[in-house]
């Protein structure tokens, strides 16, 4: 297969665009192609050789540009998986601020909200409240990198005509009929 074949302009904007969203028919259409045909050409671009090369190319360099890497991910997700919710408070139970969290604690950190509290008569505090990620599915993507999850069994399913149907018969009735 040759994959240094040239890209022309509406491919070339494919696979651009095809990297915003990974979606081949959005793609499509956002490239120009037919709303209609959409849904057809957007994977049959992706099934090209050259098309594939490109946004592989495409995605070496914008992953180098950005500092993207697997280790880089799974650190992250680790971050998420084994975030200690006790870190983000001081001895005496009140919140750290967050120029005191350490970096795995920030990182697990998806949100803050402030909440002023009272008024003059009663003064006025604040509230600091964190929203913390999931682990869920940090959890369950390290698992699956340190191969904790066994290789899916695939089922077989087999189909019976007629004749084999009548063979069959004929075995089930010979076993039923064979002395233990």
């Amino acid at each position: 297969m040759k994959t240094d074949r040239k890209l022309n302009d509406m491919q070339a904007r494919f696979v651009d665009e095809y990297l915003i969203d990974m979606n081949a028919t959005q793609a499509a259409t956002r490239a120009g192609y037919s709303a209609k045909t959409a849904s057809r050409i957007g994977p049959e671009l992706l099934g090209k050789p050259w098309i594939q090369a490109a946004i592989a190319e495409k995605q070496k360099v914008i992953s180098k540009r950005l500092s993207i890497s697997q280790d880089r991910v799974l650190l992250e997700r680790a971050r998420l998986a084994f975030f200690d919710a006790r870190k983000l408070l001081k001895d005496d139970g009140s919140p750290r601020p967050l120029g005191e969290l350490d970096d795995d604690t920030a990182a697990a950190i998806q949100g803050i909200k402030v909440v002023r509290i009272g008024n003059s008569e009663m003064g006025v505090g604040e509230v600091l409240e964190y929203k913390i990620a999931v682990k869920d599915n940090s959890l369950t993507a390290i698992e699956k990198h340190l191969g904790m999850y066994a290789p899916e069994q695939h089922r077989t399913t087999v189909e019976f005509n007629d004749a084999d149907g009548a063979r069959l018969d004929y075995l089930l009735t010979r076993l039923k009929n064979e002395p233990r």
